[in-house]
């Protein structure tokens, strides 16, 4: 690779994503955990966990997770065997991938006469790309979800490669199938892109409407796109279908804004304040309420508190004192924004069309905003402030005043280097210590303590503080896959869809009553915030701010 900066900016990104995803985030989350476990429970006996034989859909937790991301990670495991790391390192390295595109992409759709600086006597140019994939690899939103054994993440990486295919397809149809090819791993990656690909793709055909209709005017051309819509179109039968199955419906049911009883339960209220007039029906019924939730849900992912001030308030997904990207980007996302409104060509309409489609499938859900469900709004978001922020260098430079030159670069670098110095302290020392029970911090030391301990109880009781604790303790103690598809049972679903296990072998995953659980022979109970025998206790674990999370009890 002969550009230097941009080899150096790739560098960045790997130093900043790839080395110890091991101990950062602190802790695995149980998605993370279903995901591993199920490509090791491929791996030794062709099943998933529940049983099923190489599936499309993993039924998990009763959440149905796609399937590619399983696959991805299916041969990490097999060579790296069951760790964190090897769920982890696919995504991360898809992430450094996408820093490459965003150059590319960035410049292909806005190509702009570079400014110069000499380095050691060598000329190179720096353009508006560099700059977007700068911006990108030190991006807390991108950088967040890149270190996570995330979906949503490979999701997002797979439509900013295929957005690149489709637009040179305009020139070689000949890329129209690697398009297809990546938009439906996005697809079959992640629940929100099933709405934000299918619109994006809209919008691309209505602002090229002119030219896809002169290219397909050429019969030389048609071929090529046939090929691939069709091989689309069978490829994402299997997905059609599941949309109609009981699956489909269960995963759409738990987290959509139906989900939320709350604004049917307001506007049954209003009415009956209001008598139950005609009136009344007309103006408080679910229908204008659940569209209010909904207009409230994606306007709330354009905040600039959201973007640039708190973030996301899922403990997960954010970093303690950080918004979603820096504070220092919003004068110049909003000079982008404002340069683009106001020029309004193709590729203008296009970035702007995937800023504010991004949040739409974020905001069909109860939880907004969501960083998540919204990722792959970070890089729309962040192209558009690389544009502000070039323009505004270029405007700058023009002004042959040395001193204010060297002020704004002076101000720039110092400010944009302490945004990013704070946010890698907030999220390598101060996260690991104040949210590390958002990431279900301990389980492997628990695996480790009754790996040694196994034997000398009939049952081991685990609480059930943190999410899915059943599919952690199978994670970390490689419990044979075999037996856990024999002995592991799903409980009935809750009112939002999702279920979990029970018990497996002697592992039970309940709250703690410690009331009943001591009169229980020969067990051994391990919590988290529940009362016990603090006199009985013969083990701890604290997390990395020395807080005591979990406490091991032998009763009886």
């Amino acid at each position: 690779m002969k550009n230097k900066f941009l080899l150096a900016i790739l560098i960045l990104a790997f130093v900043l994503r790839v080395p110890f995803l091991d101990k950062f985030p602190a802790g695995l989350n149980a998605d993370e955990a279903a995901i591993g476990y199920n490509a090791y429970s491929l791996i030794k006996t062709g099943h998933d966990e529940h049983g099923v034989a190489w599936p499309l859909v993993f039924r998990s937790f009763d959440d149905y997770k796609p399937a590619v991301y399983f696959y991805l990670v299916l041969p990490f495991v097999y060579f790296m065997g069951l760790s964190v790391w090897a769920v982890r390192l696919p995504g991360a390295l898809l992430s450094v991938l996408s820093i490459y595109y965003v150059y590319l992409l960035t410049n292909k759709l806005f190509p702009s006469v570079s400014f110069r600086a000499k380095r050691s006597e060598v000329e190179e140019s720096f353009n508006i790309g560099h700059l977007a994939a700068l911006m990108i690899a030190v991006s807390p939103w991108h950088l967040h979800f890149s270190r996570g054994g995330w979906e949503a993440n490979t999701a997002s990486v797979f439509m900013l490669i295929g957005l690149y295919f489709l637009i040179k397809s305009l020139l070689d149809t000949r890329y129209f199938l690697l398009t297809t090819v990546l938009f439906v791993l996005a697809l079959y990656t992640y629940h929100s892109l099933r709405v934000v690909i299918p619109l994006v793709s809209i919008c691309f055909l209505v602002i090229n409407f002119q030219k896809i209709k002169d290219v397909l005017s050429q019969p030389t051309q048609i071929k090529p796109i046939s090929i691939a819509l069709i091989l689309g179109a069978l490829a994402l039968l299997p997905l059609a279908l599941q949309f109609t199955s009981d699956e489909g419906r269960s995963r759409f049911t738990g987290v959509s804004i139906f989900a939320d009883e709350g604004p049917l339960w307001e506007a049954l209220e209003l009415r009956r304040e209001d008598g139950g007039t005609l009136l009344a029906r007309v103006l408080h019924n679910r229908y204008f309420t659940y569209s209010y939730r909904f207009a409230k849900n994606y306007l709330s992912h354009l905040s600039p508190r959201f973007l640039f001030i708190t973030g996301d308030e899922i403990a997960r997904s954010k970093v303690p004192g950080m918004g979603q990207t820096y504070l220092l980007a919003l004068p110049f996302f909003i000079w982008g924004l404002l340069l683009l409104l106001g020029r309004m060509k193709a590729p203008d309409k296009l970035v702007l069309g995937w800023l504010f489609i991004a949040p739409i499938a974020a905001a069909l859900t109860f939880q907004s905003p969501h960083a998540l469900r919204s990722q792959n709004m970070v890089y729309p978001l962040t192209i558009i402030t690389a544009i502000g922020l070039y323009e505004f260098i270029i405007l700058i430079s023009k002004i042959k005043i040395n001193f204010i030159l060297y002020t704004f670069y002076f101000l720039l670098t110092t400010i944009s280097g302490y945004e990013v110095a704070r946010y890698l302290h907030q999220y390598y020392l101060h996260y690991p210590k104040e949210l590390a029970y958002a990431w279900q911090y301990g389980f492997d030391q628990i695996a480790e303590y009754v790996n040694r301990h196994e034997n000398e109880y009939d049952k081991i009781i685990i609480s059930d503080r943190y999410d899915q604790p059943y599919i952690l303790m199978a994670f970390f103690l490689k419990y044979p896959p075999e037996k856990i598809q024999r002995e592991a049972v799903l409980e009935p679903r809750d009112k939002f869809g999702f279920s979990t296990v029970r018990k497996f072998g002697k592992y039970e995953f309940r709250r703690i009553d410690y009331g009943q659980d001591e009169k229980i022979p020969h067990a051994l109970v391990i919590a988290a915030d529940e009362a016990v025998n603090d006199s009985k206790i013969i083990n701890d674990i604290k997390d990395p701010g020395g807080n005591i999370i979990w406490r091991f009890v032998k009763v009886n």
